[in-house]
């Protein structure tokens, strides 16, 4: 048979060190099933496989930590460190090699220093891989990225009282602890408190070597304890690979972070009641509807207390235990940017990624877009009255009218190169009124507007305009606000249409074409299924926050879990939203699904057979549809798991 003792680190013993070793050992024969070694056993002799496979289990459960062919040497770990087993070795296959007994292999490496850095380098690796496999948050990554972070691991050793993280200073490691047990501390003399004692597996440091923050708390070792150090910058390139695993780790993070206020939010009154506030920062432009059960959660968040302590303060205030309240409202505030949160740090965008985001997404941004706002709101203010919203009306039924008595079908490539960028120039000034009318809309109301920016996204014109602090106004006024853009293109098609009406040939197909361009993005930006103007019109009407999201949540997760006829008006309003948007979501996937294979067969007939046609034509609409469908499932998966919250 092969020889047993011809590979890896054995090929470094020099001829006569290996010849006393091999004088040693006995040979060996294992057939499938039988045990190698046992978990928990004394480590008396490694075993070196010439053929043959094996399957590493541990734990109680026997989980599957590695499937080892020969040539491979096993058993070794305990040997080195002494201490039991930690580990079962079971043969899948035939094996024949030999055994080492221990003190033998404890002679060879004492022998030949070589020999003895190779084999605990390679019993290191093995062993990280073992723990990463059985007892870390890691487990369920593929073997190549274990392979990865196990080959960044370093063990290291603490004594009883050690600090292993200091509240406060920098850091980029964590540790994975393997045998023993620390406690995590937060302040310092007569102000320290304990918040937990944390055993083998437990990951700590993580929030730092992660976010690239400051230490959250004090960890200290409580016995001797043995840690795997894992460096900061190893870890973070392997966890941003894998979105599961962030998921995992920021909600630990998360259970055990102390969240605190940031920026400079201020509490204003809501206009629509007694009910609620409005919780602003100027500076960053944030605006957050809050109840007063959950602005009272805002302030106590000091950066001293955990979410369980803010649970059991709520408790104590209100006398409802309630905790995932508590932990959704944290998270709504988390995602408004007015509270700390633990998030992995992104890593840099490469040139690469930024130059192609310059030629993708060019824009150009006004930071403070007020001053120009107030400005034009002096010349066109009385645009904004009963009188000025009677004209824009009344321009769009007049326009409405004289277009249809000249209405004919017409597209850019009827147009000529100048045609399309007329058409183009004139999108652009449809897309900058529209914005432009709500930021004046929100001057006429007496509140500010914000930035303000132009730019292209995949070559298509976008225009923003930051118009939060109509959060401000009492709801009828602010869905006022939302339909002024929509008003705006109903005028300006009226204006096209009377354009249409008394001009002929190419001019009168481009001011139909834009007039109908215009007519359709009313009939999009007004559909209260989708989230633009109508929607939004729609929510300020109903007095309903985020009614989208709800009237999900009490569709899909409450009616499913709970079935029973609505109670309210409200829930009545959210069954038929609800009910409304899956009919819309399927109407738009069958014209998808049915129109865009037709008109790719026109647009490609005569120039490619008709089987490649069709075949085009499928996959174009099942992407297309797959856009419309695949959003709308994950707002119905977020809408099952989802709490009340703020």
């Amino acid at each position: 048979m092969p020889e047993a003792l011809d590979f890896g680190p054995f090929l470094l013993l020099n001829d006569e060190a290996r010849a006393r070793l091999r004088a040693a050992t006995t040979r060996v024969r294992f057939a499938p099933g039988d045990k190698l070694v046992r978990e928990d056993e004394p480590a008396d002799a490694a075993y070196a496989l010439a053929t043959g496979r094996v399957r590493v289990l541990a734990g109680q459960d026997l989980r599957t930590l590695a499937t080892l062919s020969a040539p491979v040497l096993v058993g070794e770990l305990a040997v080195l460190s002494g201490e039991p087993r930690t580990a079962t070795v079971v043969a899948t296959a035939m094996c024949t090699g030999v055994r080492i007994p221990a003190e033998a292999l404890r002679s060879a490496l004492a022998e030949d220093a070589a020999f003895a850095a190779e084999l605990e380098e390679f019993a290191r690796l093995r062993l990280g891989m073992n723990f990463l496999r059985l007892s870390s948050p890691f487990a369920d990554l593929p073997s190549r990225s274990l392979d990865e972070l196990a080959a960044n691991l370093r063990p290291v050793r603490f004594a009883p009282g050690e600090v292993l993280l200091r509240e406060g200073e920098r850091g980029d490691d964590a540790f994975l602890i393997r045998v023993g047990q620390v406690e995590v501390v937060r302040g310092e003399g007569a102000q320290q408190r304990a918040l937990s004692t944390l055993g083998p597996g437990s990951f700590v440091g993580e929030v730092s070597a992660l976010t690239g923050g400051p230490r959250t708390a004090t960890v200290r070792a409580k016995t001797a304890v043995q840690a795997f150090r894992l460096p900061g910058e190893d870890v973070r390139p392997v966890v941003r690979k894998h979105r599961l695993l962030v998921g995992r780790l920021e909600t630990s993070m998360q259970a055990r972070h102390a969240p605190r206020r940031v920026g400079s939010a201020t509490v204003e009154a809501a206009p629509d009641g007694a009910r609620a506030v409005i919780l602003r920062d100027a500076n960053a432009g944030t605006y957050l509807r809050l109840t007063h059960e959950a602005l009272a959660i805002y302030e106590d968040l000091n950066g001293e207390r955990t979410l369980r302590d803010l649970a059991m303060r709520h408790f104590s205030r209100t006398g409802a235990l309630d905790p995932q309240a508590v932990f959704s409202t944290v998270a709504t505030l988390q995602s408004a940017g007015l509270v700390s949160a633990p998030r992995i740090a992104e890593a840099p965008d490469s040139r690469l990624v930024r130059a192609a985001d310059l030629v993708l997404a060019p824009r150009a941004e006004l930071p403070d877009a007020d001053p120009l706002a107030t400005r034009l709101h002096r010349l066109f203010g009385w645009c904004f009255t009963p009188i000025g919203a009677a004209v824009a009306v009344g321009l769009g039924i007049a326009g409405l009218a004289a277009l249809s008595s000249v209405f004919r079908e017409a597209s850019p490539a009827d147009f000529g190169l100048g045609g399309v960028v007329v058409a183009f120039v004139g999108l652009f000034m449809a897309g900058l009124g529209h914005e432009t009318a709500h930021a004046l809309a929100t001057k006429a109301e007496g509140r500010r507007v914000g930035r303000a920016g132009i730019g292209l996204l995949w070559f298509t014109p976008v225009i923003y305009v930051d118009t939060s602090d109509a959060w401000l106004i009492d709801r009828r006024h602010r869905a006022v606000v939302n339909a002024a853009g929509p008003l705006f293109n109903f005028a300006l098609a009226g204006v096209l249409g009377l354009v249409a009406a008394f001009t002929t040939a190419r001019v009168q197909d481009l001011a139909i074409w834009l007039a109908v361009t215009n007519l359709v993005s009313i009939v999009f930006n007004l559909s209260p299924l989708l989230e633009f103007d109508g929607y939004y019109v729609l929510s300020d009407l109903a007095n309903v926050n985020a009614l989208r999201r709800k009237a999900l949540r009490f569709v899909f997760r409450d009616l499913i879990a709970r079935p029973r006829p609505p109670r309210t008006r409200l829930e009545a309003g959210f069954l038929i939203y609800s009910a409304a948007a899956l009919l819309y979501v399927l109407a738009v996937s069958v014209l998808v699904l049915t129109g865009v294979p037709r008109l790719l067969n026109g647009i490609l007939e005569g120039r490619v057979d008709e089987p490649v046609r069709g075949f085009i034509g499928l996959v174009v609409a099942l992407g297309l549809a797959a856009f419309t469908v695949g959003p709308f499932l994950g707002e119905v998966r977020a809408a099952r798991t989802d709490e009340p919250g703020a």
